[in-house]
């Protein structure tokens, strides 16, 4: 993920005031409370793509290296964009110790393999790429018969049933090769790859950082093979940095936001539907309308995830439902905004957003933000390691975690998403599961629940629920004695609400990371298998050894066993 040039998280108030990422003056009532009507924007903007064309098969594409050596490249990120801090906390004192025995959580794992690394041998990304990167944004997702991985400047295809290694690594602009475009001559990271369930087609999405002007680069598979060839299209983007960009797929839109930046602060987020019908028969025509939302102002509104429909029902919904901005008062509160944005590709001057300025909360059992420190200096950089006393991991806590997972059954939808709070003694995955009836958008908190309070950190979440009811969610877990490692824990269809399971493992770290800017994720992914609708995969990075810039990924199958 690249950002600003810089990303220092400890910092004096007065600096963020000149840095205009903070406002520090109190909201307006309509941004902190629910208002009689919510707020509605419609300066909706619809382009076509600027380019257009479709790809010779991947599988004919691999990338040689163009130059020799290896650089280093830090994808940075700029401050978290607070908009008032009316106290402080203090950070979180760990007694660290390896999770004690327990009832462990009933889903088993299954098959796990490496994935894209930065550790050498067949899977090494900087050998294509030629350069190594921080943090890797580890997403992967599942097909029909493969995994596909992508990190922030490669990805590979994996065979599902054993782990095999079917192509790649590639490049990440390999996606574009031979486009002629800034999509083929820039591998900016922040990629996102993705499975619609209901057309069983690939997509594949990395912005353009290198601008102005900055665009969206989309690559949408002819078939289930992702070695196979692509329609490809190049569409302009907001004037402003796209940064950290996200997707969620239905069967009547694909969905994308990004918050974006000018050249020292926070501008707002855009938020983008494109035409799934039109781009997976590869129409030239098909149309990306974009909303624009500074919050009137406020600069409220950040971060949203759009939903990401695990089901295969090829439902048609009044609306997508986004969820985001938890980062607007410190400590933290009792408050997830919900947004919903309704595309009209016939006449989108008629698309609105709802939602705008925090118009739209939803009560939660109040949280932490996963900040440490306490005023004036604050910092995300709260997570430690064995022997790495100043290298403090990242915990991303100003923001809800990828992926918005809905899974519709028929007669309700769930949606589950994760962020990152302070409990008493360390940081904790904190996990929703929000409701809605068949046809509406208007969501209801269901249940909440996290990770255990024992002074271990858990962070860097993802979460799913499978067709069954059951919820699984994938984190790093770490402390001052113990190595970043890739756990999993959950909840089983009739649990208790708001009850977590006791993890277990999925990979054991054996390294702490140096030198690598306190730089962990950014995200990871926990992916829903379509061809049952039982068996969830993840991705996430931990260090096969100490150092700096040497993260490994690691691929995991779980499944719970109620789940037929």
């Amino acid at each position: 993920m690249r950002k600003n040039s810089n990303r220092i998280l400890w910092f004096p108030v007065a600096a963020l005031s000149a840095l205009s990422v903070i406002a520090l003056c109190g909201l307006p009532a309509s941004a902190a409370q629910a208002s009689a009507q919510p707020q509605v924007l419609r300066n909706a903007v619809v382009n076509e793509a600027i380019q257009f064309d479709v790809s010779e098969p991947l599988r004919e594409m691999a990338q040689a290296p163009t130059q020799a050596g290896v650089g280093v490249s830090v994808h940075p990120m700029l401050q978290p964009k607070l908009q008032k801090l009316d106290s402080s906390t203090p950070g979180p004192s760990a007694t660290a110790h390896y999770p004690a025995p327990g009832p462990l959580i009933s889903a088993v794992r299954g098959l796990g393999f490496e994935g894209v690394g930065q550790v050498g041998g067949p899977l090494d990304c900087p050998s294509v790429a030629m350069q190594t990167v921080v943090p890797p944004d580890t997403n992967a997702a599942v097909g029909d018969t493969q995994v596909v991985e992508w990190v922030n400047t490669c990805y590979a295809v994996f065979n599902k049933a054993t782990g095999a290694l079917i192509a790649g690594p590639f490049t990440g602009n390999s996606f574009w090769k031979s486009m002629g475009s800034p999509c083929q001559a820039n591998n900016d990271g922040d990629p996102i790859i993705q499975w619609d369930k209901v057309n069983h087609r690939w997509l594949a999405a990395q912005n353009v950082f290198n601008g102005p002007p900055y665009h969206t680069c989309v690559a949408v598979s002819q078939t289930a093979d992702a070695t196979g060839s692509y329609f490809r299209y190049q569409f302009p983007q907001q004037a402003g940095f796209p940064d950290y960009p996200k997707w969620g797929l239905t069967a009547g839109a694909y969905y994308q936001t990004q918050n974006i930046f000018g050249p020292f602060s926070f501008l707002g987020v855009n938020v983008c539907a494109y035409q799934t019908a039109l781009m997976v028969k590869g129409n030239r025509n098909a149309q990306q309308v974009c909303i624009f939302d500074n919050s009137d102002g406020t600069l409220f509104d950040d971060s949203m995830l759009p939903a990401d429909d695990d089901s295969t029902l090829a439902h048609t919904s009044p609306g997508e439902v986004l969820l985001g901005a938890i980062d607007n008062f410190y400590p933290g509160g009792p408050t997830v905004y919900q947004y919903v944005f309704t595309v009209d590709f016939t006449a989108p001057g008629n698309s609105t957003l709802a939602g705008v300025n925090g118009s739209m909360p939803i009560v939660v059992p109040r949280y932490d933000l996963a900040f440490c420190g306490s005023l004036p200096f604050i910092s995300t950089d709260c997570i430690p390691q064995p022997g790495a006393k100043s290298d403090l991991l990242d915990t991303l806590g100003d923001r809800l975690m990828y992926r918005l997972a809905r899974f519709d059954d028929g007669s309700t939808q769930h949606f589950v998403v994760n962020h990152s709070v302070n409990d008493t003694t360390a940081v904790a995955a904190r996990w929703y599961e929000f409701r809605a009836a068949e046809g509406s958008t208007s969501l209801s908190l269901y249940q909440s629940g996290q990770t255990a309070d024992d002074g271990l950190y858990r962070w860097m979440g993802s979460v799913a629920m499978d067709k069954a009811g059951d919820i699984a969610i994938g984190y790093s877990l770490s402390s001052a004695t113990t190595f970043p490692s890739i756990y999993y824990s959950g909840q089983t269809a009739g649990d208790p609400l708001g009850t977590t399971e006791t993890e277990h493992s999925i990979k054991l770290g054996h390294g702490s990371q140096f030198n690598s800017f306190d730089r962990w994720g950014d995200y990871t992914s926990m992916a829903l298998d379509g061809t049952d609708s039982c068996t969830f995969w993840y991705a996430n990075e931990y260090y096969p050894k100490s150092g700096a810039f040497a993260w490994d990924t690691w691929i995991a199958a779980l499944k719970f066993p109620n789940c037929p």
